[in-house]
C-alpha cells in the first residue's frame, strides 16, 4: 500500500479550518484565488476551536505543524502545492519541523516523526533528510511488514537524486527479504559501483548474497547444464558443508551426468545430516537402480513410498521389481499405482506392461 493508505487514519487526527485567503495572504506572504482549508494537528488546539475560541488564538506554529503533517500523509492532496509554497514564505518553519522531528524520535513515535520528515522532503529532497528517512521507515518496516510498499516509494523519489547511493542498498535488503536474490545482487552492486560505503556488514551481506545466488543459478542449471551447474555448487561446500540441500543438489548433477558413483557419494553425505529428507532416500534408489544394483535401490525406493505414498516413487519402485525379476512385488505396487493414479502418464504405460506380461 503506498504511503496515503498506510498512514491515511491518521488524517482523522487533524482538523481542517476553512481560512479566507485575505487572511492566508497576511500570514504567509502568498497568492491565492481562493479560500484554502488549513490543517491543524495538535489535539490541545482541536478541543480549543471546538470550544468556541477564534483563529487569532491558533499559535502559526500549529498550522506549519499541520501542513507538514498532511504533506508526509497525502503527497496527491489538494492543497499540497499551496502549503509547500506557505510553508517556503515562512522562515524558520524547517528548523522548526526538524526540532519537533527530533522530539518525536526521542519519544519513539516513529510514525509521526516519519511523517513530518517525508513532508519536510518535499521542501529539502537531500542525502541527510532521505537518509533519516531510511533509517525511520527500516524500523517501522521491521514492526509492520506492510509498510514495505511505503518505504519502496520513497526509494523511487530517492534515486532521483544524483549519485546517491544508499536508496538502492535499502532496496536490495527488501529484495532479499521477499526472495528475489538476483535483483537484491544487482542492486547492492549499483549501490557499491555508486560510491555507497562498504563497511564489514555490507561486506557480509555482499558475500551471501553471492552465495544464494550461485546456489539459485546452481539449481536452475541442474537438468538444463549440469556441469555449469556443479561450477556454482561445488565451492558452495567450503561454507555450506552442513547443508544437506546442497548435497543432494550435488548428487543430482552427476547423476544426470551420469556419475552415479559419485552421486551416490554426495546422497551419503546429504543423510549424515539431515537422514528425514525423502528426496534423498529417493534419489539414491534412483541412483542404484541406474547402476543395476535394483535389490539395493528397492530398499530405499520402499523407504521413500512409504513416507510419501508418491505415484512417482511407486512407478520407480515398480520398474526395479520388474527388472529384479519380481514380478508379484510389481503387479502389487502397479494396483496401489493405479489406486493413487490411474491417469499418471508412466502407470498408464506400466498397464500396457503387465497386459503383456498376463498374456
Amino acid at each position: 500500500m503506498e504511503g496515503k493508505v498506510y498512514f491515511s487514519q491518521r488524517l482523522d487526527e487533524v482538523l481542517f479550518l476553512d481560512i479566507k485567503k485575505e487572511k492566508l495572504v497576511d500570514l504567509f506572504k502568498i497568492y491565492l484565488k481562493e479560500d484554502v482549508y488549513m490543517p491543524i494537528k495538535s489535539a490541545q488546539i482541536i478541543d480549543s476551536i471546538k470550544g468556541g475560541n477564534t483563529m487569532e488564538d491558533i499559535p502559526l506554529s500549529f498550522f506549519i505543524e499541520g501542513m507538514f503533517y498532511v504533506i508526509g500523509i497525502d503527497e496527491s492532496f489538494r492543497y499540497k502545492d499551496i502549503y509547500i509554497e506557505m510553508l517556503s514564505n515562512v522562515p524558520n518553519s524547517i528548523s522548526f519541523i526538524k526540532s519537533l522531528i527530533f522530539s518525536e524520535v526521542k519519544n519513539e513515535k516513529y510514525e509521526d516523526a516519519y511523517i513530518f520528515l517525508k513532508g519536510l522532503s518535499y521542501l529539502e529532497a537531500n542525502v541527510e533528510n532521505y537518509e533519516k528517512l531510511f533509517s525511520l521507515a527500516e524500523n517501522i518496516r521491521i514492526k509492520d511488514k506492510s509498510f514495505k510498499e511505503e518505504e519502496l516509494s520513497i526509494i523511487e523519489r530517492a534515486k532521483l537524486i544524483e549519485d546517491f547511493a544508499a536508496p538502492f542498498l535499502y532496496e536490495s535488503i527488501i529484495k532479499r527479504e521477499d526472495g528475489d536474490f538476483e535483483t537484491a545482487m544487482y542492486l547492492l552492486n549499483t549501490y557499491i559501483s555508486k560510491g555507497g560505503e562498504q563497511t564489514p556488514v555490507i561486506s557480509e551481506f555482499h558475500h551471501s548474497l553471492k552465495n544464494i545466488v550461485d546456489f539459485e543459478r546452481g539449481k536452475e542449471l541442474l537438468y538444463e547444464d549440469p556441469d555449469s551447474a556443479l561450477k556454482f555448487l561445488i565451492p558452495l561446500l567450503d561454507e555450506y558443508g552442513n547443508d544437506a540441500t546442497l548435497h543432494y543438489n550435488i548428487a543430482v548433477g552427476y547423476r544426470i551426468l551420469e556419475n552415479y558413483e559419485k552421486a551416490i557419494y554426495y546422497l551419503n553425505e546429504a543423510l549424515t545430516i539431515d537422514d528425514a529428507l525423502v528426496e534423498v532416500v529417493n534419489e539414491l534408489g534412483i541412483n542404484y537402480a541406474s547402476l543395476g544394483d535394483f535389490d539395493t535401490a528397492i530398499k530405499y525406493l520402499r523407504k521413500a513410498f512409504e513416507a510419501t505414498k508418491s505415484v512417482e516413487i511407486c512407478t520407480n519402485l515398480i520398474m526395479c521389481y520388474l527388472n529384479s525379476g519380481n514380478v508379484t512385488q510389481a503387479k502389487n505396487h502397479f494396483d496401489i499405482a493405479k489406486k493413487l493414479d490411474s491417469n499418471d502418464e508412466v502407470v498408464r504405460e506400466l498397464e500396457q506392461v503387465f497386459n503383456k506380461i498376463s498374456l
